[in-house]
């Protein structure tokens, strides 16, 4: 048995890979430009969470249904990566991928009616 996606389950594999390296480079810049890196350095980390599930809903904004969370876990997904390979590999660094891409989804699906519920 095969099976396929819909059209309005698929993901958008540009607008994922831009929000996602996106949300990151964002707050590298940030990092970049503000002075105050004895304040900002440890929220570092909190505003690429932040933006990725900005970016995760702004994204999201026009989907149903499954592609929903679909998109949102590739947003995440990339984000975290990318995320990943600016950051190192530290347990740190790790641990907050993780958050990235549950960001991502929560980012994506928070505050969406369900659609069929009783």
């Amino acid at each position: 048995m095969t099976t396929s996606l819909s059209t309005t389950s698929a993901v958008s594999t540009g607008a994922v890979l831009l929000a996602g390296t996106g949300a990151q480079f964002v707050d590298d810049v940030t990092m970049a430009v503000l002075p105050f890196d004895g304040v900002v350095a440890p929220l570092s980390g909190l505003i690429a969470i932040l933006l990725t599930a900005g970016a995760a809903r702004f994204v999201t904004r026009d989907k149903q249904g499954a592609a929903i969370a679909r998109t949102g876990l590739a947003v995440g997904g990339v984000s975290a990566v990318v995320g990943l390979l600016v950051g190192g590999l530290g347990l740190i660094t790790i641990l907050l991928a993780v958050v990235t891409v549950v960001a991502g989804v929560a980012g994506a699906v928070a505050g969406r009616r369900q659609v069929g519920a009783a």
